[in-house]
């Protein structure tokens, strides 16, 4: 008996879809359009059925008990996985292998493309919500290498994105999203060349893996909270203990009800672009630290109703060569809470919000900016 473990997984992402279905294509994967990614241990994929069953409860003195099942449904595919933060040396500019996921999450269009969220620059590689305000964003496939099998989903979206500041971690990205079908490809298989070639079910070939781009210790991030849209007021020091930052795209898939057959899901719509998180640290004394900031929440907590701060994250460090940088212009936090430990800390929960002419602004996409920095050889 054959077995398939995980650790043999190997996982490639592909735009090499139709423009209507989203279907993964059988042949014309290029360098271009699929690359493989590495992904961490907890990586997963499932496909649930909806049954309905029919009972039957009725009197007399010999009842008939009996019940039918039914498969009416296919419910959309769940995947997530986790990739590490790491920007990468291009050669001319700074890129990253997960940049073909921060495009998914936020853009409509390929890298390159009219739409796209990510951009390669010589200086930066830049992520941004500006073309996310769209019912469905870019298509795209996954194919799923596992030592004897093989499993393609099709019409795939990302749903969610999530980095932890935890100090204990290296820099990571939690993602999770849906597709319309999960359908199995036999005897597939790639070579681990750079491009690695397809054979065995599916013809072209797939960027390889970047497998030296460095990585990213939390324990080096830095936060700086500023008051108001853009910064301009006061700038309060914030040491990290922990905390987060979500992006969501809150899909909703459309699934017909057709008796007699097992129904399908055929396509989804975005919902709210909601990002948010929280911030973890001591609560240290002083007018620009933590106790600072409290003070100037609870100065203003009957009359503000949207307090206005700008939030930037610089994961790795501020100035050091290899950095992530998050920035959200314009935010509301809540008033922190307080945990009586040891060390007294405090949690403060944020939401980005659009904003344009130094007001808050619901129709704007700029909630988030991304900014992927490293040592580039040109």
């Amino acid at each position: 008996m054959s077995f398939n473990l995980i650790r043999n997984s190997r996982v490639f992402f592909t735009t090499n879809v139709n423009s209507e279905t989203g279907v993964v294509a059988s042949s014309g994967f290029t360098d271009t359009n699929t690359r493989e990614l590495q992904v961490m241990d907890g990586f997963s994929f499932s496909q649930n059925t909806t049954a309905e069953t029919v009972t039957l409860n009725e009197a007399g003195a010999s009842p008939v008990r009996g019940q039918r099942s039914f498969n009416t449904a296919l419910e959309p595919v769940d995947f997530s996985m986790s990739t590490y933060i790491r920007p990468a040396d291009g050669g001319v500019n700074i890129t990253a292998e997960e940049a073909v996921l921060w495009n998914a999450l936020l853009g409509t269009d390929p890298i390159g493309g009219s739409a796209p969220a990510w951009s390669d620059g010589v200086s930066f590689a830049t992520v941004v919500a500006t073309n996310s305000n769209s019912h469905q964003l870019q298509k795209f496939g996954l194919i799923i290498l596992i030592d004897g099998v093989s499993y393609i989903i099709d019409n795939c979206a990302l749903d969610s994105a999530t980095i932890d500041f935890g100090l204990d971690a290296i820099a990571m990205i939690a993602w999770a999203g849906k597709g319309a079908i999960l359908r199995q490809i036999s005897g597939l298989t790639a070579t681990t060349a750079s491009p690695a070639v397809f054979g065995g079910g599916l013809t072209g070939s797939a960027k390889a893996k970047i497998t030296t781009a460095p990585f990213i210790a939390n324990k080096l991030s830095t936060l700086s909270i500023a008051k108001g849209i853009g910064g301009g007021g006061t700038a309060f020091t914030v040491a990290l203990t922990g905390g987060s930052l979500t992006i969501a795209n809150n899909l909703t898939y459309l699934t017909p009800a057709n008796l007699g057959v097992v129904n399908r899901p055929f396509t989804y719509f975005t919902g709210t672009r909601a990002i948010s998180g929280s911030i973890n640290a001591y609560l240290r004394a002083g007018s620009t630290n933590t106790a600072g900031l409290l003070a100037d929440l609870l100065a203003g907590s009957t009359t503000d109703v949207d307090p206005e701060f700008k939030i930037e994250v610089n994961i790795g460090g501020s100035s050091n060569a290899t950095r992530v940088s998050l920035t959200m212009p314009a935010a509301v936090l809540t008033i922190p809470t307080v945990a009586t430990e040891q060390v007294i800390s405090t949690t403060i929960n944020f939401t980005a919000q659009g904003s344009a002419s130094s007001a808050f602004d619901i129709g704007s996409a700029n909630e988030l900016e991304v900014k992927y920095y490293t040592t580039n050889a040109a």
